[in-house]
């Protein structure tokens, strides 16, 4: 998957997602929708891309974290005509996230018991039926672009748990990355709008979100610089 250089253009770059990422999180997560506030949800996921293009990334990961960065800014606006757009991008991210994890067990060579990878995948399937079960009534239309980004993103997880052991924090961060999705799902269609639960759904979905997405960078890179 090539070599990563990490010169200072890349520390700041990081920099600025960590400093976006906490903003946002910290004091604007209950404000009104507004460009300001969608630029910068959206700056995490820009700095973190434009930092592992300057670090010399592979191609599937800048592409899964561009693709990030387009999912946040359509879904800051919580506008419904726009969440289409914003399934359709981390659709992208997850198919490239998956391409990436299944490029890293393929050429891994890894010998390590079977069994803890089976039950993390039989973990992963087994709460995506159930909680596709519960979300399925309130779907409509949705289910059409719903379904199939549940099916990428477990896809996505289950793959993850095959990379090298090293790699670990890549299978956190593919199971924080379910874990904020579903509670994005249950937010945006299953709990009402002036629900008391969102005040405590809201920061879990951004920052298993955050954590997500750093742990598999994390995870992937090592093993890229471990080769």
């Amino acid at each position: 998957m090539g070599e990563l250089t990490f010169g200072p253009a890349v520390w700041a770059l990081m920099l600025i997602g960590a400093a976006a990422a906490a903003a946002y999180g910290l004091a604007f997560l209950d404000k009104p929708p507004s460009l300001a506030r969608a630029a910068l949800k959206t700056a995490f996921m820009a700095a973190l891309a434009g930092a592992m293009i300057a670090a010399g990334a592979p191609f599937p990961l800048v592409a899964a974290l561009v693709a990030s960065a387009f999912g946040d800014f359509f879904l800051a606006f919580d506008k419904k005509w726009l969440l289409p757009f914003g399934i359709l991008s981390f659709l992208v991210a997850q198919l490239f996230y998956l391409l990436i994890f299944l490029a890293l067990w393929f050429f891994s060579g890894d010998n390590s018991p079977l069994w803890p990878r089976y039950l993390a995948m039989g973990a992963v399937a087994v709460t995506a039926i159930a909680f596709l079960a519960w979300m399925a009534p309130k779907l409509g239309w949705m289910a059409l672009g719903v379904v199939p980004y549940a099916i990428a993103i477990c896809a996505m997880a289950g793959a993850a748990m095959w990379v090298p052991w090293p790699g670990w924090p890549a299978m956190l961060g593919a199971a924080s990355f379910l874990v904020s999705d579903f509670v994005l799902a249950a937010e945006l269609f299953r709990l009402p709008p002036d629900s008391p639960l969102r005040r405590i759904t809201a920061p879990v979905v951004w920052w298993t979100y955050v954590a997500a997405q750093l742990l598999i960078v994390a995870g992937v890179v090592s093993l890229i610089l471990a080769r």
